[in-house]
């Protein structure tokens, strides 16, 4: 049986944390992918931000939780000490980092097995949104290094899109990895977010039907804000750098004033250490606008209590800013409301928001439209009341949808098939160890010059040689010629 070292992050959804990040998500789809079919050890980079509230040992995040499971937190100044050693010991096969940082951390490792390492969403997209909400470049160049350095040293690579794939090979031929030896050599392959129910979350689904829940309850709040016979349109989790909230706010308070009975209610919020501004701006707006009463604010809720607000939701609501980021990343909080059978208003720019309207999952319009994204709220409104106020076949045929396609397509062992397919005979790069140049060489001064002009040179003179060889003298001439003239 293959040993395999599996690097990710937690919190897991199993931990019942009030932060649920998608990097946590992205390792237990690859976890429960794997889990059973090979000698498996986990070793999880825990995000300490996450773990605000709970226990002294969970906030600690740096010990052996569970059978095979090692957790270290990411401020931990021996992390890749640690890991080298639980490498050392356990002399895996092959080596799977998920996210961009355990595979920055991975690939620090010293270590001769293949390495496949899962970029889940384009790190220097995400990082070129951040710099336009701080108003600043500096924070490029650090991404780019821990991409570079990943780029440079995984052997296959997975990315959560298609346009992601793209973004990878652009990044593979910039550092000379698209070459000879790697001609024909399949480097990334597409691993969409896959999703799949929690034992506690089967538990609170079997709990009751979802209009029912809602009609008796309302939505679990601190306060009674929100009447049980409400149309609540749900928002979850962060609003990170790509969430277009001017488009947000215009759109639900444009479909709030034809819509009596319509409320937002949003868990998350601003995201520590990444993105606040979002957030704090969305929030501004409410507190100055007519409608306030019906925004609903949770905050962060525990993993626990999230099943609950599903149920008691009407539909769910996905806005994102039109920005590189948006095509080429995903969006967990849509395949989790398509698993919770809610019907989906999104703006279109993301791949899995193409999926929602392919598959007739929800209502899928322009980005950046705010008139376009209240007329789809209305219209979901309108057909959650019906002709004689039930819910019409096309609005529950839009939560069916979404299951099904969750249930299909987004089950581990489908989004997994690339990997599981690799690990039947994994093996490194073709191009490992070998070092293509586009110039430039670990020189300084004049010693940099003088050594990177004789390559260019040296290089160009291949080139030409093999030029007039492949074309012939005579036909080689006469086009230096025609230039002439």
């Amino acid at each position: 049986m293959k040993r395999i070292l599996l690097i990710g992050n937690s919190p897991l959804p199993e931990e019942n944390t009030r932060t649920r990040p998608a990097a946590g998500l992205r390792t237990w789809q690859f976890l429960k992918g794997l889990e059973g079919k090979f000698d498996l050890r986990l070793a999880t980079i825990a995000m300490p931000e996450c773990y605000e509230g709970a226990s002294e040992a969970a906030g600690r995040a740096s010990e052996v939780r569970a059978s095979g499971h090692v957790q270290i937190s990411k401020n931990d100044p021996e992390l890749l000490q640690k890991l080298q050693k639980l490498h050392d010991e356990f002399h895996p096969d092959v080596i799977i980092a998920v996210n961009t940082y355990p595979s920055y951390i991975a690939a620090g490792l010293k270590s001769l097995a293949p390495l496949w390492s899962d970029l889940n969403g384009w790190i220097m997209a995400e990082a070129q949104a951040q710099a336009f909400k701080m108003d600043s470049n500096d924070y490029l160049a650090h991404y780019f290094e821990m991409e570079k350095k990943i780029v440079e040293a995984a052997d296959k690579f997975s990315a959560v899109s298609k346009a992601e794939c793209f973004a990878l090979y652009g990044e593979l031929a910039a550092l000379g990895r698209l070459n000879k030896e790697s001609f024909g050599y399949k480097f990334v392959e597409h691993v969409p977010n896959g999703i799949e129910w929690l034992e506690s979350e089967k538990m609170a689904e079997g709990s009751g039907n979802r209009g029912e829940e809602h009609k008796h309850g309302g939505v679990h709040t601190n306060s009674d804000s929100v009447p049980g016979n409400a149309f609540v349109l749900l928002w979850v989790g962060g609003y990170n750098t790509w969430v277009d909230e001017m488009t947000l706010f215009k759109a639900v308070s444009e479909a709030m004033a034809k819509c009596p009975n319509l409320y937002f209610v949003s868990t998350g919020g601003g995201l520590s250490g990444l993105d606040g501004r979002t957030f704090e701006k969305f929030k501004k707006m409410i507190e100055e606008s007519e409608w306030k009463n019906r925004f609903v604010f949770l905050g962060w809720v525990e993993t626990s209590e999230m099943p609950t607000i599903y149920a008691r939701a009407q539909a769910g609501i996905n806005v994102d800013r039109r920005c590189v980021e948006t095509m080429t990343g995903a969006r967990n909080r849509i395949n989790e409301m398509m698993k919770f059978g809610l019907p989906v208003v999104t703006t279109l720019g993301s791949e899995i928001a193409e999926e929602v309207r392919a598959c007739g999952a929800g209502i899928a319009v322009k980005s950046g439209d705010h008139g376009a994204v209240a007329a789809a709220i209305t219209k979901m409104y309108g057909e959650w009341r019906g002709g004689g106020g039930r819910e019409t076949k096309e609005f529950m045929a839009y939560g069916r949808a979404g299951m099904d396609y969750i249930k299909t397509r987004c089950n581990y062992e489908t989004t997994l098939a690339p990997l599981l397919a690799w690990l039947e005979n994994p093996r490194p790069a073709p191009d490992r160890n070998v070092n293509v140049e586009f110039g430039g060489a670990s020189l300084s001064g004049a010693g940099k010059v003088l050594v990177s002009g004789a390559k260019r040179g040296l290089a160009k003179s291949r080139m030409l040689w093999r030029y007039l060889r492949e074309n012939g003298f005579k036909k080689s001439f006469q086009k230096f010629l025609q230039k002439l003239m």
